[in-house]
């Protein structure tokens, strides 16, 4: 009798090339801790250090680009977006500055 094999239609994990190699030194009690890390969740070093460097570098960029204000200063940006003042003369010269160094408007 023959058996067919049945093929998987989720494609296989996409492999990273990973060539950057860097060495870190760690206190007797970080270490241990990690090898617990490594012990109850069953991955490797690699995987757990890479994973806390790619949370941490997400979160310092995310905190670089995402603006957190409190209610009172939402009321007072939507206000001045709502009815912004009179161009001042400074504006207007920094504009002008703008146009001349190729804006892209």
């Amino acid at each position: 009798m023959a058996t067919t094999a049945r093929q998987s239609t989720t494609p296989a994990p996409r492999r990273v090339t990973k060539n950057r190699r860097i060495a870190i030194r760690l206190s007797d009690e970080l270490d241990a801790q990690l090898e617990r890390a490594v012990a109850v969740s069953g991955r490797s070093q690699t995987e757990l250090i890479t994973e806390a460097i790619a949370d941490k570098a997400d979160e310092i960029i995310r905190q670089q680009h995402v603006l957190e204000l409190s209610d009172r200063d939402m009321d007072a940006l939507l206000a001045a977006l709502a009815s912004p003042p009179e161009p001042n003369e400074a504006m207007r010269r920094s504009v002008a500055r703008w146009r001349e160094l190729g804006s892209p408007v």
